[in-house]
């Protein structure tokens, strides 16, 4: 009996665990997701969800709500999971993400087909519909801000709303995402502007109100598996949703003439109706060739255009600071423009180059793009071929053709000191002399591992000390007072915070045995720590006799050993950095002082006495013992 109530606890216990019950937001955003007709959940997000829910047992409760109804909700826990999300940074830190890119997308201007909207300049002081707490609001807003524009924004809780109030004339464009309007816009009236805005991936965004991290890595897994097979349900989902085709309509005017063409067939003579008819056939023929030549072309620059911000966003997943420094560089570059008189013609072009100027680094090995600490020469030499390949890759693009010369001297020198061609002087081109002060203040601001950002005016001041020798005197006059009022976020920096981060931070800064940080992490967190001042005090345990540990016992079990001390370590020192450094010394730095130090000292006495080895235990005051480098540390170990 008490065999058969184990047996059935355990079958129980399994099918219990087979079906899981999530609630989903669902909003209308067709083709990507949207209730139908019949209030049943569609559109290429719900297709994919409920394939990886088919072959997971999940059961999905399909929760409507408005957009931002729909973010609220899965912040304070009450849906589980929210389709067709733009991931941010920001939002990163109220939602979980999965990690593989679902779709990448871009926001679109649309207008009434009677407007004159080709230029975001055309914008200016024109109502223009936004989404209410999307992730076009923010971004779009401070682009035209940067621009000097000041459009009217009507903000909106769906897109239906914004094309209805374009269509009636209430305002004159509305921001969409590409998939919303390219399916809408006929029904709506409305054509599509070439303005293209806001570059995003979208992904599945996960509640922070329970453990969502597991679910987020099956998704994963099932995202991969599926965009790896091109005959899966995702590429079939794509071609069902998002493919577009394109609708030959036959002009209003065309019509007309074709009427009074039938008419003069009745009335003139049948020579005359032929010859007519015949015109006619050749008319439509020239405009028809005319108009899918000019569709062509049009398809051809959206493609292209498409293609590379595309690129953009894959290195914005390859490397987030790359990302950030280049939004920041097309900033300060538009600031440093507007400053010196430039045209808004010319500030646009400036900042279209200055966010696709490091586009080059997408062919940049991971071993050096990645690497958290100084470059060698080998190294410098080539990640500075990125330039090359970013201008390759924009000067045989017609709309790109001409920022490409800018990117190509944004690294020259004053002097004559720079790269590719060693261009000095006058000689630089004006805007890319802007660039390369532009490039210099946000490397100078910014966090990296191995140096601490400088202040606004130190970064400033170092500026002005290599006037007329990296940098124009006229652009680091104008820098001054464009940047002067620049505030600096830490938001940026390369110290490892998530767990990628972390593991990749094992490549270059930790010790193959233990795992520990290694010698150089630890001269780069004594020198960065003069500024921050974050850890106070300093451990020095080191180990002794293990040479006569590895003789007796070999290599391997030292080895083994050494890794047991290290877990020993993070025991006992749950919030601090802990070193390796030589064989058999480890380092850890506190930022407070430490408690229960005899219990912990009696810990690794336990340890080392069953190992037969011995040990040195000391702790030293950073400030008070001037510890501000590795040499400095040496003299007490």
């Amino acid at each position: 009996m008490k065999l058969f109530f184990t047996i059935l606890f355990f079958l129980t216990t399994i099918i219990a665990s087979e079906t899981k019950e999530f609630r989903v937001g669902i909003y209308n955003n067709p083709p990507k997701i949207f209730l139908d007709v019949n209030d049943k959940p569609s559109g290429f997000f719900v297709d994919i969800l409920d394939e990886i829910a088919s072959k997971e047992k999940w059961h999905l409760k399909y929760v409507k709500c408005e957009w931002r109804e729909c973010l609220l909700m899965l912040e304070e826990g009450k849906i589980d999971i929210m389709p067709d999300v733009a991931y941010t940074k920001e939002r990163e830190k109220h939602f979980k993400f999965n990690k593989e890119i679902i779709l990448s997308n871009w926001s679109v201007v649309f207008t009434n087909k009677k407007n004159e909207i080709s230029s975001i300049l055309d914008l200016n002081s024109k109502k223009t519909a936004l989404l209410e707490h999307s992730i076009q609001q923010e971004q779009i807003q401070e682009t035209f801000k940067l621009f000097g524009l000041k459009p009217i924004f009507i903000l909106t809780k769906n897109y239906e709303e914004a094309f209805s109030l374009v269509q009636s004339g209430a305002v004159d464009a509305a921001v969409v995402n590409k998939h919303f309007g390219e399916l809408q816009k006929d029904r709506y009236n409305l054509k599509e502007t070439p303005i293209l805005l806001n570059p995003a991936a979208i992904k599945f965004a996960l509640t922070n109100a329970i453990d969502t991290r597991q679910i987020a890595d099956k998704i994963d897994l099932h995202i991969k598996e599926l965009k790896e097979n091109r005959e899966s349900l995702y590429y079939k989902s794509i071609q069902k949703w998002l493919s577009t085709k394109e609708v030959f309509n036959i002009p209003t005017w065309l019509k007309v003439v074709f009427v009074i063409a039938i008419a003069f067939l009745i009335i003139l003579t049948g020579a005359v109706a032929f010859f007519r008819y015949m015109l006619n056939l050749k008319t439509k023929e020239v405009i028809e060739k005319s108009e899918k030549l000019h569709k062509q072309e049009e398809q051809k620059i959206k493609d292209y255009e498409n293609f590379v911000y595309a690129l953009v966003s894959m290195i914005e997943q390859r490397d987030s600071y790359t990302a950030g420094h280049s939004q920041r560089v097309a900033k300060y570059s538009l600031l440093i423009a507007k400053e010196m008189g430039y045209s808004m013609q010319e500030c646009e072009l400036l900042f279209k180059a200055a966010t696709l100027h490091d586009i080059g680094k997408i062919a940049t090995p991971d071993s050096i793009l990645l690497k958290p600490d100084k470059l060698s020469k080998l190294e410098y030499n080539l990640i500075k071929e990125h330039v090359n390949v970013g201008v390759k890759m924009l000067k045989n693009i017609p709309m790109f053709k001409g920022i490409s010369h800018i990117i190509k001297y944004h690294h020259e020198k004053y002097n004559g000191s720079g790269y590719p061609d060693g261009l000095s002087g006058n000689d630089i081109p004006e805007l890319s002399r802007i660039m390369m002060v532009a490039d210099a203040f946000d490397a100078m601001t910014t966090n990296r591992i191995y140096k601490h950002k400088k202040s606004v005016n130190d970064a400033l001041a170092e500026l002005k000390s290599l006037s007329k020798i990296h940098y124009h005197p006229e652009v680091v006059d104008a820098a001054i007072k464009a940047l002067s009022c620049t505030k600096i976020t830490d938001d940026f920096n390369q110290t490892p915070i998530t767990e990628i981060e972390q593991q990749r931070f094992a490549y270059f800064y930790k010790d193959a045995v233990t795992e520990l940080y290694n010698v150089k992490y630890l001269e780069t967190t004594l020198i960065n720590n003069n500024d921050t001042l974050k850890y106070k005090k300093s451990i020095v345990i080191s180990l002794h006799k293990f040479d006569i540990y590895n003789k007796k016992h070999g290599w391997d079990k030292g080895d083994e050993t050494l890794k047991n001390f290290a877990k020993l370590l993070y025991t006992l020192f749950t919030e601090s950095l802990i070193f390796r450094i030589r064989a058999n010394d480890f380092i850890i730095l506190l930022q407070n002082e430490l408690n229960k130090s005899s219990l912990i000292q009696e810990e690794i006495k336990n340890f080392t006495e069953k190992a037969e080895i011995e040990f040195d235990f000391n702790i030293y005051d950073l400030k008070a013992d001037k510890i501000h480098s590795y040499s400095d540390l040496k003299k007490f170990i």
